[in-house]
């Protein structure tokens, strides 16, 4: 069995790295909106933090809020923009370590890590990117 190289495991701390804090920073400055604004999204931290308000803060998800929707977020200090960007920064960090280690198996020649490795990203990508589109709650 080969040994991870050097220079993968050295990519993949810096990118968890990386985006852990990134994605803290994103999180952290949209709590800090929320609470300066007092509102997000057009509705009222009284609004979102009621969790018995069945129609707003039960339901509200990636599917109210869509990426689409984050860089007109980013761009208004709109705080579930920071929030939900924070997010997907998150979601998206072992993504980019396969994705990144993908690469290396390819350079190396490591074919059975390869396969699986694509196996594993085809199977994130479906759940991600797929599967939600069927789902109806």
């Amino acid at each position: 069995m080969e040994e991870t190289s050097p220079k993968l495991i050295k990519a993949v701390s810096i990118i968890l790295k990386t985006a852990v804090f990134l994605s803290i920073g994103l999180i952290i400055i949209g709590v800090i909106l929320l609470f300066i604004k007092g509102e997000a999204d057009g509705y009222s931290l009284n609004t979102l933090a009621n969790y018995n308000n069945y129609k707003v803060a039960r339901n509200y998800s990636s599917v109210i809020y869509p990426p689409s929707k984050i860089p007109e977020g980013i761009i208004t200090l709109d705080p579930l923009g920071f929030i939900s960007l924070g997010l997907w920064v998150l979601i998206f960090t072992p993504v980019t370590v396969l994705f990144t280690s993908l690469i290396d198996y390819i350079y190396t020649k490591n074919k059975l890590y390869v396969l699986l490795t694509f196996l594993v990203l085809f199977n994130l990508f479906t759940a991600i990117f797929i599967i939600p589109r069927f789902v109806h709650l």
